[in-house]
C-alpha cells in the first residue's frame, strides 16, 4: 500500500491538482489507520487467521468507498487560549476488558516445601495452566492490598506450566501472572500457602530478594530489596547497590547492627548524588562483619559446584526510566500515522482496541486534562525530571487523573478509545521538549523512545 507522503508527491506530479492530492493522501491516511485498527482489534481478541483475513478485508472494502475519500486522521491540538466548552463527545462502545491469554489452573510446590504443600522462601513454585510461554513475571499478591506484594521471574517456561523462585517477603495470597503485552491474568483458583523459611546452610549466610524483576523511576512503590541474615550472633551489615555494566557502586547503605534471621528491607529511589541513575540492569549486594571488622558473610553469588546452570539473580532488578504506556495487544501506524506523516501529524499512533488499559509512561505533574474536537479526551503531564511532555491523546474517556495531581510512572491514568477526530481506536502520543506542549517547546519523534520501552516491557 503507497504511503500517504509517497502518494501525494506522485500525485502533484502527474496530475497537478492539489484538491485531488488532498482527497487521495486523506483516503490513504484513513486506509492505513483502519487495517492497522483492524489488525489491532484481531490481535486483541484472539481471533482466529481466518477470521481476521476477513476483517482486514471488510476494512479494506469499506475504504474503497466514495466515503473514505472524505476521512479526516488526528494531529497534535493546540490548547484553546480562551476555553469555551467543547460540544459533548459521543460516547465510547462498550467493549469487554482486555483479557489475558494465560489462564491458571493450579499451584504445586515443586521444592523448598513444608508442611502439608507450603512453600517456602526461596523455594520454587509450578505455576500449572494455559499459555504460561507468554509469562513475563509471577506476581504474589498476599494480604489485600499492594504493601505486601512481590514478584519474581520465571525460572522456566512451557505453554503448561511456570517455575518460579518463591521471594523473600512473599506471603500466603493470590497468585496471578504478568504476560508479555503487560496484561494480568486472573488470579490462581486457590492462593498459595507460604510459611517461614527454615535456615538449613552450615555456617554465616546471607539471602538477598529484590521484590520485582523490573523496576521503573518514580513509580508508584520505591525499589525495593530483602535480605536476612542467617547467623548465630548479631552482625554490622552494609548493603551496596551495584550497577551491572562497569562493577560501580553506585550508593549505600549502613544500617548498623542487625539481629539474625530477622527479614530486613531498603528501599531505593532511583537516584544518586540528586541524579536519575541510566537505565540497566542493577544489583543489590549485602555484607556482613563481626564487632571487629571482620567479614562473616556477603550475598555475593558463588558458582554452583555441581556445575548446574544458575537461574536468575534474585538480588538483580532491570532499571528503567519508562513505562511503556498500552496495557494490552497493540500496533503501530505507519506513514501518515507516524510523526510528521503527511499533514504535519506530531505524534506517533499506536493501535489497541478500545478500552485497552494505559498507564502514565513518565511521572510527573498534570499539566491539561481537557477535550477538544480533534484530539478526543486528552492528557498531558510533564515528565519528572526529564523537561519533557508526554501527551496522550483520543481516550475513551475524561482521563483518571486531574490537573495539578502528581502521576507516577505506571499509574492508570485512561483507556484507549477514538473520540475526536480519530479513525479507529488508538492512542495518540507525543513528546515535547522544554519549556513543553505549545508553550514554546518542539515536538520530536516518539517512536524510538517507544520502541525501546516496549522491547524492555
Amino acid at each position: 500500500m503507497t504511503g500517504a507522503r509517497g502518494l501525494v508527491a506522485r500525485s502533484r506530479g502527474e496530475m497537478g491538482s492539489s484538491r485531488f492530492v488532498a482527497k487521495r493522501a486523506a483516503a490513504a491516511v484513513a486506509l492505513a489507520r483502519a487495517v492497522a485498527a483492524a489488525r489491532a482489534v484481531a490481535a486483541a481478541r484472539a481471533v482466529a487467521p481466518a477470521r481476521a483475513a476477513a476483517l482486514v478485508a471488510a476494512v479494506l472494502a469499506l475504504a474503497a468507498l466514495p466515503g473514505a475519500a472524505s476521512a479526516q486522521g488526528t494531529g497534535g491540538a493546540a490548547p484553546v487560549a480562551t476555553p469555551a466548552p467543547e460540544p459533548a463527545p459521543r460516547s465510547a462502545p462498550a467493549l469487554p476488558p482486555v483479557r489475558s491469554k494465560v489462564r491458571l489452573s493450579r499451584l504445586t510446590c515443586a521444592s523448598g516445601c513444608g508442611a502439608a504443600g507450603a512453600l517456602q522462601p526461596g523455594g520454587v513454585l509450578r505455576v500449572r495452566g494455559r499459555g504460561l510461554r507468554r509469562t513475563a513475571q509471577v506476581n504474589f499478591g498476599g494480604a489485600p492490598g499492594a504493601t505486601d506484594d512481590v514478584a519474581a521471574s520465571p525460572l522456566r517456561r512451557s505453554r503448561g506450566f511456570v517455575d518460579v523462585h518463591v521471594p523473600l517477603g512473599a506471603v500466603s495470597g493470590p497468585v496471578t501472572v504478568l504476560d508479555r503485552d503487560g496484561v494480568t491474568s486472573a488470579p490462581a483458583p486457590a492462593p498459595v500457602a507460604v510459611e517461614p523459611a527454615t535456615h538449613a546452610v552450615d555456617g554465616p549466610a546471607i539471602d538477598v530478594d529484590v521484590q520485582a524483576p523490573t523496576a521503573y523511576f518514580d513509580a508508584q512503590r520505591p525499589i525495593r530489596v530483602a535480605y536476612v541474615v542467617h547467623d548465630d550472633r548479631p552482625v554490622s551489615v552494609r548493603v551496596e547497590l551495584v550497577r551491572q555494566a562497569d562493577g560501580a557502586v553506585v550508593t549505600s547503605w549502613s544500617p548498623g547492627v542487625v539481629a539474625p534471621e530477622t527479614p530486613q528491607v531498603v528501599h531505593w529511589n532511583g537516584l544518586a548524588g540528586e541524579r536519575v541513575q541510566p537505565p540497566g540492569r542493577y544489583s543489590f549486594r549485602v555484607t556482613a562483619a563481626d564487632e571487629a571488622g571482620a567479614l562473616r558473610a556477603s550475598s555475593a553469588q558463588t558458582e554452583d559446584p555441581s556445575g548446574a546452570a544458575p537461574g536468575p539473580d534474585p538480588s538483580e532488578f532491570l532499571f528503567l526510566g519508562h513505562q511503556f504506556p498500552i496495557r494490552g495487544p497493540h500496533g503501530y501506524g505507519e506513514y501518515a500515522a507516524g510523526f510528521g506523516g503527511g499533514r504535519g501529524h506530531q505524534g506517533q499512533d499506536v493501535f489497541a482496541a478500545c478500552g485497552t488499559p494505559l498507564v502514565a509512561a513518565r511521572g510527573g505533574l498534570v499539566k491539561f486534562k481537557q477535550y477538544h474536537s480533534r484530539a478526543g479526551h486528552y492528557l498531558i503531564i510533564d515528565g519528572e525530571r526529564t523537561g519533557v511532555d508526554y501527551a496522550y491523546m483520543h481516550l475513551a474517556a475524561a482521563a483518571l487523573v486531574d490537573k495539578g495531581e502528581r502521576v507516577r510512572t505506571g499509574q492508570p491514568i485512561g483507556y484507549v478509545g477514538d473520540t475526536g477526530a480519530a479513525s479507529g481506536c488508538h492512542l495518540h502520543f507525543e513528546m515535547w521538549r522544554a519549556p513543553g506542549w505549545y508553550s514554546g517547546g518542539a515536538a520530536f519523534d516518539p517512536l524510538p523512545q517507544l520502541l525501546a520501552w516496549d522491547r524492555s516491557a
